[in-house]
């Protein structure tokens, strides 16, 4: 993000130059009615929040009490199924988002009490209240089946506290092949140079930006929470710029690893399952 501490003028020069802009400009009257501002903590781009780690927290934490706030307010939806697809699309999708731009350690505490949030809905408008009698396994039990994937038996009610590690770290390495494999001749084309000035993307040591220090910690929490590995050979490789067509090779996870693979059989599974109203 750029800083207005790096301007030769103080922020309240800059405060009026953008008043005197907007007033000047009939063009610029809609900055005025959104409450368009300077400001030298953060910045909201494209709903992304940008800025200061405290500047993110409280995005990010208003943002989350948003949302739960509005979970509330679909209770009075009685049918189970349409509840269920209301807080997995328009919920869930709305954390989703920050977890996929914003780093991991900005937002984790918030994504655990909206997905928390979001589980107790199910619960509760499930059971129309039963669950408060549940015994604390079973209620465990319930959260899980609630949040894994429907292959295993679940509502696939994704928990963004975890996902937004992989969403965010999938979306940051995109950037940077994109920006490794777009290089060129004309000063349009440099876009390494303009958007990461002065870093070198081939060596994650040598990176010192925010965004690119999130990336290189989220990839070693995957490593060491989640038993991810890395493609061993040269040819495992996806080249630059991504063939979407390549076949990625199947890498079994280490032992214990939170992301073991499903049996390849379906005889592993029950024959049937006891549906709730959510199926």
């Amino acid at each position: 993000m750029f800083s207005f501490r790096t301007l030769p003028c103080s922020l309240e020069t800059a405060r009026s130059a953008l008043d005197s802009a907007v007033r000047a400009d009939p063009a610029l009257t809609d900055l005025a009615a959104v409450g368009a501002g300077v400001s030298t903590d953060g910045m909201r781009v494209a709903g992304v929040p940008v800025g200061v780690d405290a500047w993110v927290k409280n995005f990010v934490a208003k943002k989350a009490q948003s949302v739960i706030t509005d979970v509330a307010k679909l209770d009075v939806v009685s049918h189970g199924l349409i509840h269920t697809q209301l807080l997995n699309f328009c919920r869930i999708s709305r954390m989703a988002s920050l977890g996929r731009n914003t780093p991991t350690p900005l937002l984790s505490e918030f994504m655990a009490q909206v997905d928390a949030t979001i589980v107790e809905a199910v619960c509760r408008h499930g059971t129309g209240g039963g669950h408060a009698d549940w015994t604390p396994y079973l209620r465990k039990f319930a959260n899980m089946k609630i949040q894994v994937p429907h292959f295993r038996g679940g509502f696939w009610i994704t928990p963004n506290e975890c996902s937004a590690i992989s969403a965010f770290y999938s979306a940051t390495c995109a950037l940077v092949v994109w920006l490794g494999s777009h290089g060129g001749t004309g000063p349009a084309q440099h876009f390494p140079d303009a958007w990461a000035p002065g870093l070198d993307l081939t060596s994650p040591d040598s990176w010192h930006a925010p965004l690119l220090q999130a990336l290189s910690t989220s990839h070693a929490l995957l490593f060491q929470d989640y038993g991810c590995v890395e493609w061993t050979s040269e040819s495992d490789r996806v080249p630059a710029p991504l063939a979407f067509s390549t076949a990625l090779p199947f890498v079994r996870p280490s032992v214990g690893s939170r992301n073991s693979p499903p049996p390849l059989s379906t005889d592993a599974y029950p024959t049937s399952y006891a549906l709730s109203e959510y199926s």
